[in-house]
């Protein structure tokens, strides 16, 4: 089921497998028998009859004995971090059993069990509904996760429950999938069984624009494969300069850590601007849906801005799946989870994946450093610092919560203050040891062990400080302790900056990063508009909407408040270079901004104090010290046959 495909002359093997589609859903709905799995399997076809419905209709057949039956429908899904899994769109369901209707009742506590009791006469449960494909699904392509169309038997850990998965798709799509295909015929594809955590674990994408890249390094037996789905041919296009830095992205990765744990890997890329966006990590595969859209990998701006996307989720296979906090592992996807160690399953990743970003050429080192000064900035004007401790946003993750009055409430910023606190880490080793040892030392010992294996292992809080004490002596408990439960100066916020021997500063001029996310955004905490939360203290769209203001700050002061909409400054109408021709000139004028703005229909005017120019972050050389980050950035030796 390969094909090969002429890609960028002999730069790259092209690998697809054709696919198919029902003819309607009634011809589908016909269709769930099993495709040659286990006897005891679930087996579960889900088909897209028309795409440009956008609606995915569901078939499943349930083993059960006579008797009362409870079933689960995916509640905690792995890397969401919270019980959101999607059961309110779940449409139609019906079930059936010995070729008559069964009775069921959605549980009253807990809207994610169903409830029914199976005939006497019966050996199986006929299971069928419909759910909305909505922001993953387009007309010409699709993003399918298994835990949205699938219900699984209440009791029994999901590692034991097997799945027959069968997908069906139009005929002239293409997919992949870290699942392994069994059959195939004119788009209908049944998938190897698998356990149900397996199963979740093993998205699959498809389109009628599709291209996959081999990104194996030389002499390797373990495939790595770039697979992508776009909204048209031309989203597709990969420069030869974007598929070496790829490539070496795996091999970075492999002189990391030394090992690897995964079959094969399939990077699943959607490049659209009709889906939404984000990336969740897994096994053997990541799922990410490029904030660049269409024109990720063909706009520059849009390239550096998705850049750390596929890193970051690739250093979750080692840092999430493979090794994973305690608390986040459970039996199934019903019970709880316990998220505290998410400043480790999260922005240890973030820290390692943008310095694989680096190391692999698909960022530039000045990008790097542009990026960490944004965020370092962000962080020191997250005045909620001053009540609300890191650890804090670990216990209560909101990934949907709005954007107004982030800076005081705080967010999830276990991810970017958490890339702060582990390049402290690093930097420490570095400094303590004599520059002999670095964090790559603690990832290879760490995340390094039974090479080949996907078999989850867990850790606990002191395990991680342990396991930092066998690289570099030193109290890491009483670090750590303190950086994740102590608020406001009483963090080294910026320590791990200083100590590589850089200092973060504010410049009058933009780096290419926050020009290009002002321009363009990336999501929650990093988006389109203009930030000038470092001058005035409010975060604005482009059309003047206030979306956010620093917490007694200059603008706080004066009355501002989010969702408020700047009208004037100074008598001139608002636009982003006005409000910056008025903040240069109330540096040299010393006279308070007049600010117009338009609150619930209500036009007022402000005045707001402030006459420290424009303040943009940057990070410069701190002279004397050694350039530690110089280190951190530079390419690993990478050995063959990986």
């Amino acid at each position: 089921m390969k094909r090969l495909t002429r890609l960028l002359g002999a730069a790259a093997l092209v690998v697809s497998v054709p696919c198919v589609i029902a003819a309607n859903a009634g011809e589908l709905n016909k269709a769930g028998t099993n495709d040659g799995g286990p006897a005891d399997a679930i087996t579960l076809t889900v088909g897209l009859p028309d795409p440009g419905q956008k609606l995915l209709y569901v078939h499943e057949v349930i083993p059960a004995k006579p008797g009362p039956l409870t079933l689960y429908y995916p509640k905690w899904i792995p890397g969401d971090h919270s019980p959101d899994g999607t059961v309110e769109e779940v449409m139609g369901l019906q079930f059936a059993a010995a070729g008559r209707s069964v009775a069921w009742q959605r549980d009253e506590l807990d809207r994610f069990v169903f409830h029914l009791t199976v005939p006497q006469d019966a050996h199986e449960v006929d299971i069928r509904f419909q759910f909305p494909g909505g922001s993953r699904v387009t007309p010409k392509l699709m993003d399918l996760t298994w835990d949205q169309v699938a219900l699984y038997r209440a009791g029994d850990p999901t590692k034991t429950q097997m799945f027959q998965p069968t997908l069906v798709i139009p005929a002239d799509w293409q997919y992949a999938s870290a699942l392994e295909t069994a059959t195939y015929d004119r788009g209908r594809i049944a998938f190897k069984p698998v356990p149900f955590n397996t199963l979740v674990d093993s998205p699959v994408i498809a389109g009628k624009h599709f291209r996959t890249i081999d990104l194996t390094p030389a002499g390797s037996s373990v495939h790595r494969y770039l697979d992508m789905a776009g909204d048209g041919s031309a989203a597709i296009v990969i420069s030869n300069s974007q598929v070496v830095g790829y490539r070496n992205l795996v091999e970075q990765a492999q002189a990391l850590f030394h090992a690897h744990h995964y079959d094969s890997y399939h990077f699943l890329l959607i490049l659209s601007d009709h889906t939404s966006v984000g990336g969740l990590e897994h096994h053997q595969s990541s799922d990410d849906r490029a904030r660049g859209g269409s024109k990720m990998l063909v706009d520059a701006g849009h390239f550096m801005l998705d850049g750390s996307l596929l890193p970051h989720e690739y250093a979750h296979s080692w840092n999430g799946k493979f090794m994973r906090p305690a608390g986040l592992w459970q039996p199934d996807f019903e019970q709880p989870q316990y998220t505290k160690l998410l400043w480790v399953y999260e922005g240890l990743t973030v820290y390692l994946g943008d310095v694989l970003t680096a190391r692999s050429g698909l960022w530039s080192p000045d990008t790097w450093r542009e990026v960490l000064a944004y965020r370092a900035a962000s962080m020191a004007y997250r005045t909620g610092r001053a009540w609300r401790p890191l650890i804090d946003t670990t216990t209560a993750v909101n990934y949907g919560a709005p954007n107004a009055w982030i800076n005081w409430r705080r967010e999830n910023d276990f991810y970017p203050e958490g890339e702060l606190l582990w390049l402290a880490v690093d930097a420490k080793i570095r400094d303590l040891s004599n520059d002999k040892r670095s964090i790559d030392d603690f990832a290879q010992n760490f995340f390094g062990v039974d090479d080949g294996s996907f078999v989850t292992h867990t850790y606990t809080f002191d395990d991680i400080a342990a396991a930092l004490g066998k690289v570099q002596p030193y109290d890491w408990q009483g670090f750590l302790n303190d950086w994740v439960n102590e608020i406001g100066e009483q963090v080294p916020l910026l320590s791990g900056i200083e100590a590589s021997g850089w200092r973060l500063v504010y410049t009058d001029k933009p780096s290419g990063y926050q020009k290009a996310l002002e321009n363009i955004g990336m999501g929650e905490l990093e988006g389109k508009g203009i930030n000038a939360m470092f001058t005035i203290g409010v975060f604005l769209k482009n059309d003047g909407k206030v979306v956010d203001v620093l917490w007694n700050g200059p603008a706080f002061k004066g009355g501002l408040a989010p969702g408020m909409k700047l009208v004037s400054i100074n008598g001139r109408p608002f636009a982003s270079s006005v409000l910056r021709e008025e903040i240069v000139g109330a540096q040299k004028t010393k006279k308070a901004l007049q600010l117009r703005v338009e609150n619930d229909g209500v036009k007022t005017l402000h005045a707001v104090h402030y006459d420290g120019g424009l303040r943009y972050p940057n990070l410069v050389r701190a002279p004397g010290k050694i350039d530690y980050l110089q280190q951190i950035l530079a390419p690993k030796p990478v050995a063959k046959g990986l």
